[in-house]
């Protein structure tokens, strides 16, 4: 609005090279503190990206079974699997939200499950062998407290 002004005060409104008229967008007027959101459609359209080629076939429903793989013996292998979570945790878990299941395969399963739903991204902790260098690069002496050592 403020460079339409300056624009229209300045003679440069029906100078086409140095106006571009901008499309208002749609704003949610229901909820007072939503009114310069922009909608959830407008948002969509501002981030497609093309689906990949098994989202593509989720959609169209062209996914086959492997033909190659059983579930009754996955299940029965489990008996053998030496999982990363133990089983009494995953029980101890299960059964706190209502699950009660006495089979120890469908717990290894589980347990199986959550151990590949793991985080992807590192974490690093600041320390202090890490922190005394760069504070002694910038000429700030570190001393750690008497308790400390």
């Amino acid at each position: 609005m403020a460079d339409d002004q300056y624009m229209a005060e300045n003679g440069a409104v029906n100078n086409a090279q140095y106006y571009q008229q901008v499309p208002q967008r749609n704003v949610v007027m229901n909820r007072p503190g939503l009114q310069n959101e922009p909608s959830v459609s407008i948002v969509r359209d501002d981030i497609q990206r093309p689906l990949s080629t098994l989202q593509q076939n989720l959609i169209q429903g062209n996914l086959q079974e492997p033909s190659n793989i059983n579930m009754r013996d996955f299940i029965n292998e489990l008996e053998d699997y030496v999982p990363t979570i133990p089983d009494a945790v995953t029980m101890h878990f299960m059964r706190s939200c209502g699950c009660d299941c006495s089979d120890p395969r469908i717990a290894r399963m589980k347990g199986l499950g959550q151990t590949k739903k793991g985080t992807k991204e590192t974490r690093y902790c600041l320390t202090n062998d890490i922190l005394e260098p760069v504070l002694k690069e910038y000429g700030i002496d570190f001393v750690l407290p008497p308790y400390m050592h």
